[in-house]
């Protein structure tokens, strides 16, 4: 009986993380990703890479945040979902140079994100 409470307690866990998202480790994934996309010489080489974000993305939405964050990273999430699914578009279309573009607006969302994710003090003390 001993043996079997915190075997009990390893799998609850395990089953509460499983359901999870690992916020930190999607995100490094989505930088990755991003890097491959923004290096990417042709239509070919940004597909995949732009894919895998959107698929990074979607999951990332599925994850439960603070209440006090909740709100803000799922406007974030569906930001980028549209400026990708636009990516993907001119990327069918064979419009590689306006899929640079968009690409670009998803750097935007992320540094304007992680600011509001974590203000930095002279943000708090002046606007």
């Amino acid at each position: 009986m001993k043996k079997l409470i915190p075997f009990i307690a390893l799998l609850l866990t395990a089953n509460v993380y499983a359901s999870g998202v690992d916020l930190k480790a999607t995100m490094k994934e989505m930088k990755i990703e991003f890097n491959h996309a923004a290096k990417a010489q042709n239509i070919d080489e940004m597909k995949a890479p732009v894919e895998k974000l959107t698929v990074l993305v979607n999951q990332a939405k599925q994850g439960t945040y603070s209440p006090e964050k909740q709100q803000l990273y799922l406007e974030g999430f569906n930001k980028l979902t549209t400026t990708l699914d636009s990516v993907e578009t001119h990327l069918d279309a064979g419009e590689f140079e306006q899929a640079k573009e968009e690409l670009r607006q998803v750097d935007d969302l992320r540094v304007e994100y992680h600011d509001k994710r974590n203000p930095s003090i002279w943000s708090k003390l002046f606007g």
